[in-house]
Parts: C-alpha cells; structure tokens; sequence
C-alpha cells in the first residue's frame, strides 16, 4: 500500500503499526500539505458488513470527541474498496515501549500518566463513549511528554444493550476487566479498570495476571484477588495502593462510580490536590427522623457499637458539629504549616535531586537548602541499606524554606530466617534454598554412621539465624553407607572379590602367626571389622588370616559352612546363584533374584573335598573350600 493516493489526496508514505483488524500508515494529506494518520481496514475484513460497520462506528465515536488526550479524527472515506479513517499524526512512542525501556518509572510520573489517559476517557464517557480496550500499545506518549489515547476501534455508545458475548471480547486479555471475560453488561466501570491495570504495570513493571493461554489469563481476571502492587514495589503509598485496588474489585459496583472519582483519588494520594470533598446534591424532601438502629440480632459486638456511633455522630447538635469543623481545620492548617514552610516567606526554594544518594548527605543537602527533612525506611532487594529511593517533593520542585522533605530510604534487603537443612538430600535443600532466595555454595562429603548416606549432616550459616537475600549456605553430605558381607572362612583371594562386589574394599590385613604372609590368598580369613551386617564408614573392611589347613584328601565325612552376601543398595535387582562341588558332583543350592540392600544368608553342605561358588548374575563372587 506503501505510495498509494486515496482519493487522490492522501499519499501513504510508511506504515507505522499494525491492529486486529486494521493498519497504520504515515500519510501526506496533499491538500492541506500536512502530515496525518491513515488507518485502513483489512483486506479479508472489506467484505465483511459486520466489520465494515464497526469500522465506520470508531469513525463516528470517536470523532465527537475533541480533547488533548484523544487522537484527533480528520475525515472518513472508502476509496476502490479500500476503507480509511484519517487521523492525528502523534509524534512519540507507545506507553508499552515507554514501559519495556524504563524499568523504574518514578510513582509521580506514573500516577500522571494515568491522570491524563483518566482524562481522556472521562472526555468519552460524557459523550456517551466506552474506549472497551485501554492497553498501553493504545496510549501515545508525544516527544513533548504529552499522552494521547487512540484506538477507539471497539469503542461502544452506552445504552441498556451493550452486551459482550464471549465470542466476541476484542480486548486484549492482560488489561480485560472480569465483566469482559465473563461476556457481562459492560460499563464506564470497564474503563476504570483496565486503566487500574495499566497503573498497576506502570508501578510495578508487572502484570497482576498472567498465564499460558487467554482463556487461563481471563479467569484468573475473573476469579483471583489482585496481587497487592507493594508486593513488587514497597515504595507505593499505603493510600495510593488503596484508591489502586479499589478501582480493581472484581465487582464493578465496589469500583469507584465514575472515572472522575479515580482521577480525584489518584491526585489526593498523590498530593497533587488538597480537596476531599465532592459536591452533595440533597433531596430536600421532608423526611421523617429515623429512629436510634436497633441491633440485628445476628450481629457481632463490633458491629452493634459501629451502628450505634455512625447514630450519634449524625445526630450530634449542629454546635458540636461546627466546634469539630473548627478543630478540623486548625489542626489541618498547623499541619500545613509545618509541613508546606513558612507561609509568610517570600523565599521559594529548588527543591535538589537526592534520590540514590546516602541519607546522611541527603539530609545536609537538604538542610544546607533551609530545608526540613523526614525519613521513612523501607526492605528493599534492589537498593542499598542507607540510600534515598524516591523523594517527595520531587526534585526541580519550588517550594517555601522550611518545608518538610519527605524521603524514602532503603534499609536493606528483606531478612531471611536461615531454614534447617540437617536430614535433608541435597535436591530436597537446593529447591529449598532456591525458593527462600539463597545460594548453594561449597558441598563437602561427611561420615556418620547414625546417618542415613546422601543427605545433609551439617550447614553453614547456622539454622534459624539472619540472613540477607543471596547469602551462600555450605553444607557438609553423609558419604554412601554400606554393610560389610560376612567373609570369614573365606581365602583373602575371595574375600578381595566378595568386598569388591559390593563396592568395598580390604583394608588393613594382619595375622597372629609370623609364619603368615598378609598377602597370601591362600590364607583363610579368621576376623574381620567391622563385623558382617555393620556399617562400614570409609569403604574399608580390616581382615585377620591365618594359614590356609590342609585338604583331607579323600575323606568322605560330610562338611558344613555358611555363605553370606549382601546385595549393592544401589542398582537394580540381581540374580544370586550358590553351587556346591564334592565328592558327589556339582549341585545348585540357592538360585533367585535378589533386591537392592538384601542379606542373603545359607547354610551349605558337602562330602570329601567341598567347594562353594556363588554368582551373582553369573559372575563368580566367590570360589572357596569348606
């Protein structure tokens, strides 16, 4: 489309955006030689009644509206099929940009933002308009620091039937009011909440909701409570947080009435107005006097003795009533006194930039300026313990000598109760320490045998004591615990091979017997420790041997003995084998599978020369004499 003239006026030059159902072009209006917008229909939508209609419906709402913060509407026309609306040129960038390149928009310069876009809306609600779809992709911040509210492409005249089905909810879902979601009436009070959401993400630099699909986004507007915004930035007023939340209750009957009552809200909490009061409209209609309320008989205490005192105050003489007036306002004025300087001054002052700067030489620059100072200290993971994180006046601000600076202090990150991670394995305490916003650092191995093995036996920093986000906790393991096999009356050559097959090891080897040598395989096992069936701490099992008997050849008395194997804790099942070899063949005594850790334990017997082999999935283990 790029060059194309529309009724032989409009050149477009560039496209500059892209909608739902419309694009953005940069145009040349040749006639007034002026550069404006071009907003064009989609081609698969031309065709459409339905969207045609709609299409030329945005024309006409939103050119009724003439105001600062509203894009400008020009003409509207359709030219070889090719639907347009000609618009404002706003020079600048969108607040969703605006918001991806400032991480820490100042709450001042938030709040602003907010009032104007408030404004704006307020501008289309007196003409009978709902904007339906108030994003930051549709707010334009111009160079000149001025907002402009566009898109009114859903926008829709109040009356008793303007009715959203679920099919049809074009708003985009992370700033989409519960009413929306839920295909409900839709009102002023739409307005007023997706604009909370866009304050919200202004303040916070997050979304209250977010999910994987639309649908999942929608009921949570629907369903959940908004996550209070001091969660993500301590630094919000208790009252702005309040007016905030307020304008984003689930119900819209609990929001505020109009979006007039939010943008007096937001200037109160803010301090940008003193005035609380809104003009009462009484029916001046005789009524009778009610009557003291009697209490519900369902209702606790404290709500008895609330009905009763809101009775007495609104039936207090009309002299007691002027006396707390009086009070009211003397005490208002020594507050203001005090707080806003010296009243008689002619003396205005800069107020000077001490945000980021320690509080000790922010309150001299302060003072040095004839200016008083207050501190609030607030946890902060970002900021430093001891610096200024925002100030109120701001900074450039002229104000009277003497006037209370209030700043805002950080005091360091959010303390954190070190957990205990004694009995713990080490996957179990990373997913705890991650959660608690700590570090893993050094892991060392340990032994105690009272201990199972693999989990943690010791940490560092102690449990239960104070630490600060990202603090390294060093733990100490319990090393792998196995249980020695039974090898005596084994040859030191198959009890090499019995420890071996359970991932142990011989250590020390002695004998009582100088005529012994501790290294001949041939020599019988008489002792071992730890005993079979105990823990064995550092992998090692110390053996006694002596000399290997002689062999009674050719004796037919029968021999007995016993095989003892402990299967590896580790691994899979095994298939363990005991065969006998004497004087009367080869025989299988023991064939089964056997589960990781078991003991398995058999009596053997055998005529003449008697030999013990046991397998364990076929792998000789053992090959000994009886």
């Amino acid at each position: 489309m790029t060059g194309k003239l529309l009724d032989n006026r409009y050149q477009l030059v560039k496209k500059i955006g892209s909608g739902g159902m419309a694009d953005v072009y940069m145009a040349k209006d040749i006639l007034l030689d002026r550069v404006v917008a071009v907003k064009i229909l989609h081609s698969n939508f031309a065709e459409d009644n339905e969207f045609v209609v709609r299409f030329r419906h945005e024309a006409q709402s939103a050119g009724k509206l003439s105001h600062p913060n509203i894009v400008g509407i020009y003409d509207v026309g359709c030219d070889q099929g090719v639907y347009y609306i000609i618009m404002e040129y706003v020079e600048g960038t969108t607040l969703k940009q605006y918001i991806q390149t400032h991480p820490n928009i100042p709450i001042d310069t938030a709040v602003k933002i907010a009032i104007e876009i408030g404004s704006a809306l307020e501008e289309a609600h007196r003409n009978g308009i709902i904007h339906c779809d108030i994003k930051p992709h549709n707010i334009l911040l111009t160079d000149a620091g001025k907002v402009k509210v566009t898109d009114f492409g859903i926008a829709r005249v109040i009356n008793s039937s303007t009715i959203m089905n679920r099919e049809s909810i074009l708003g985009s879902v992370h700033y989409l009011s519960p009413e929306q979601a839920a295909g409900d009436k839709v009102t002023e009070k739409t307005d007023i909440y997706s604009l909370g959401i866009v304050l919200y993400e202004m303040l916070t630099h997050h979304l209250p909701f977010d999910g994987d699909t639309a649908v999942s986004i929608a009921l949570k507007h629907i369903q959940n409570e908004i996550p209070r915004p001091t969660r993500f930035n301590p630094a919000i007023s208790p009252m702005l947080e309040e007016c905030l939340l307020t304008a984003l209750q689930r119900d819209p009957d609990k929001r505020y009435d109009s979006i007039s009552d939010f943008i007096s809200e937001l200037k109160i909490a803010q301090g940008f107005t003193t005035s609380i009061y809104k003009p009462a409209h009484p029916d001046f209609a005789a009524v009778p006097k009610p009557a003291a309320p009697r209490p519900k008989k369902n209702d606790p205490p404290l709500k008895v003795r609330e009905r009763y005192l809101a009775y007495v105050i609104t039936h207090l003489p009309q002299k007691y009533i002027w006396i707390a007036m009086v009070l009211l306002f003397l005490g208002a004025f020594i507050w203001a006194f005090f707080s806003f300087g010296n009243f008689w001054s002619s003396k205005n002052i800069t107020v000077p930039d001490v945000v980021g700067k320690s509080v000790s030489t922010a309150e001299a620059t302060l003072k040095s300026e004839n200016l008083r100072v207050s501190i609030d200290e607030i946890a902060s993971d970002t900021v430093p313990a001891g610096e200024v994180i925002s100030q109120t006046p701001q900074a450039g601000m002229d104000v009277k000598e003497q006037r209370i600076i209030h700043l805002t202090v950080s005091k360091g990150g959010v303390v954190i109760q070190v957990p205990d991670l004694k009995g713990m394995t080490l996957e179990q305490a990373q997913e705890q320490i991650r959660r608690m916003n700590l570090k893993l650092g050094a892991v060392e191995k340990g032994d105690d045998s009272s201990m199972p093995s693999d989990v943690i036996l010791s940490q560092t920093p102690a449990p239960g004591s104070n630490a600060e986000k990202g603090t390294v906790i060093n733990v100490t393991i319990n090393g792998k615990q196995f249980q020695a096999p039974d090898v005596v009356g084994m040859t030191l050559a198959d009890a090499r091979k019995a420890l071996s097959a359970v991932q142990l090891a011989v250590g020390h080897v002695t004998s009582r017997d100088p005529s012994v040598k501790a290294d001949d395989p041939e020599s019988i096992v008489t002792e071992q420790m730890p005993q079979a069936g105990s823990a064995v701490t550092n992998g090692k099992v110390d053996l006694v041997v002596e000399k290997a008997k002689a062999a009674s050849n050719g004796s037919s008395a029968e021999k007995r003995g016993s095989v003892n194997i402990s299967i590896p804790k580790e691994g899979k099942a095994r298939h363990v084998e005991i065969i006998v070899m004497d004087d009367d063949g080869r025989h299988t005594v023991y064939s089964s599978e056997a589960e990781p850790g078991a003991v398995i334990t058999k009596d053997v017997s055998g005529k003449g020369k008697v030999r013990v082999q046991v397998l364990v999935d076929d792998s000789v283990i053992q090959d000994r004499e009886l």
